[in-house]
């Protein structure tokens, strides 16, 4: 089962808000003079007044509520990250808020009057505010050392050192990655080079192989030619050479079996010495049959001689 997912902070308060029936204003994170310094506190700034939300635990513990209406003036003090607001009259709180201007408007919509603290600029930032001194020299440190953390690496970065560093370092990956582009191109050739040239073998070959089995079957016609009628044609059973047939004249059908075996395995030796010496089959099988394809011998594989069928 997935993780409930944590609800933030706005959250928890809009919640909150909506279950107690209390107004809807613009929520903003700060801290109330009286409250520990680490507590988490939130402020809802509305028509009405504000409401002060303390937090405990992911949950709200505390809520204050005060009215426009209870207070007559307020002394602002403007820092650089926040702004503290003091407020008299009936009731008297200090707020220190980081999003400022919807208190601002509402502080003027009510007709509060302002009265704006006015500090140096640098009595603004954080550790100068209350110009204690031991807080002052920490502060004054912390940022020193946030200037150089910032000003060294960027001094460090410009030096001439630094920048023909650079350059070097640049020339070389430049360097190295024409190398590299310089390789894949070669290797690319090169390997269309090879398969051109395994495409232009293989073409030869079968130019090859197809001059030899027309030289064979010029031998084989010849042989028929000189056979006196008795052989009509010899082809491959299919696409190879291995398996021939070799086609006969029906005059062997009344030719006594002697002379057909004769006639036969003369034949057949002709036959196959031919077919070999064209190089197109290594050790072809010869079956000898009539037009219509019935048989008139097969060979015997293991007398090495033929089987006369008829």
């Amino acid at each position: 089962m997935s993780e409930k997912k944590k609800k933030n902070h706005t959250q928890i308060i809009e919640e909150y808000i909506g279950q107690h029936g209390l107004k809807k204003g613009s929520l903003t994170s700060g801290s109330v003079k009286g409250y520990g310094t680490l507590d988490i506190t939130q402020i809802s700034v509305h028509d009405d007044g504000f409401d002060i939300f303390l937090l405990k635990d992911e949950a709200v513990n505390n809520v204050v509520s005060y009215s426009w209406s209870q207070f007559s003036e307020v002394e602002i003090d403007k820092f650089a990250l926040s702004t503290e607001f003091s407020l008299l009259g009936a009731k008297k709180v200090t707020l220190k808020i980081t999003e400022d201007k919807p208190f601002h408007t509402q502080l003027e919509k009510h007709n509060i009057k302002m009265i704006f603290k006015k500090r140096k600029w640098q009595n603004k930032l954080l550790g100068f505010r209350s110009q204690n001194k031991l807080k002052m020299a920490i502060a004054t440190a912390i940022y020193l050392i946030a200037i150089l953390l910032i000003v060294v690496p960027i001094v460090a970065y410009n030096l001439p050192s630094a920048k023909q560093e650079r350059s070097t370092i640049e020339a070389a990956k430049m360097k190295k990655e024409a190398t590299e582009k310089e390789n894949r191109v070669k290797e690319a050739a090169a390997a269309k080079e090879f398969n051109d040239k395994q495409t232009a073998n293989k073409k030869q070959q079968k130019e090859n192989d197809k001059e030899l089995e027309n030289n064979t079957i010029d031998r084989l016609q010849k042989y028929i030619d000189s056979s006196d009628g008795q052989l009509m044609k010899i082809e491959p059973m299919t696409n190879s050479w291995d398996n021939v047939y070799a086609f006969v004249s029906d005059s062997f059908k009344a030719m006594p079996l002697s002379e057909k075996e004769s006639w036969v395995n003369e034949a057949a030796s002709d036959i196959k010495n031919r077919i070999i010496g064209g190089g197109i089959a290594e050790d072809p099988r010869i079956y000898f049959v009539y037009e219509d394809q019935s048989k008139l011998a097969v060979p015997d594989t293991f007398n090495e001689s033929y089987k006369i069928k008829d």
